[in-house]
């Protein structure tokens, strides 16, 4: 009967590796063949939503290396909402930040994407799953009464 509890729990923890091994794979193949080309006005967006400001800050923020006039600014911008063109300064702040908006990005994701949360849940099913075959097989049989262990003979050899 201990075997095959222990060969249950193995088994388990084989398909959870499997499956997590399977995901694992999925999200990277997911991640190397994207179905679209990221485009400027994508890290423009996604500029806005990691720093918490508008558009028009990023503008500014992106025109101060080229040391564009603010009516040029303005200009710019208001061509932006009207036709999504994206002017050249904007276009070199985006290419120079892209690597830290990926990552400031990827860190305001889902949380079921961390790593170290799914091995803190990772650890603590083991610790649950460990615990309890130890209840099972060690504790339970000695406060089981005398008439009930004897009959189905469960307990450390």
């Amino acid at each position: 009967m201990p075997n095959l509890i222990i060969d249950a729990v193995v088994v388990v923890c084989a398909v959870m590796l499997v499956w997590c091994l399977v995901r694992a794979h999925l999200r990277i193949t997911q991640k190397n063949s994207q179905a679209y080309p990221i485009t400027t006005d994508d890290y423009l967006q996604k500029i806005t939503q990691v720093t918490g400001k508008s558009a028009y800050d990023t503008f500014r923020k992106s025109a101060e290396d080229w040391r564009v006039s603010a009516d040029r600014i303005d200009q710019d911008f208001r061509r932006y909402l009207s036709t999504q063109s994206v002017p050249y300064y904007v276009k070199d702040f985006v290419r120079k930040s892209q690597r830290h908006v990926d990552e400031l990005y990827r860190g305001k994701g889902s949380p079921f994407v961390d790593k170290k949360m799914w091995l803190s849940y990772s650890a603590l099913l083991v610790l649950f799953w460990g615990g309890a075959l130890f209840l099972c097989l060690f504790v339970f049989p000695h406060i089981w009464p005398e008439a009930f262990r004897a009959s189905i003979h469960l307990g450390p050899p």
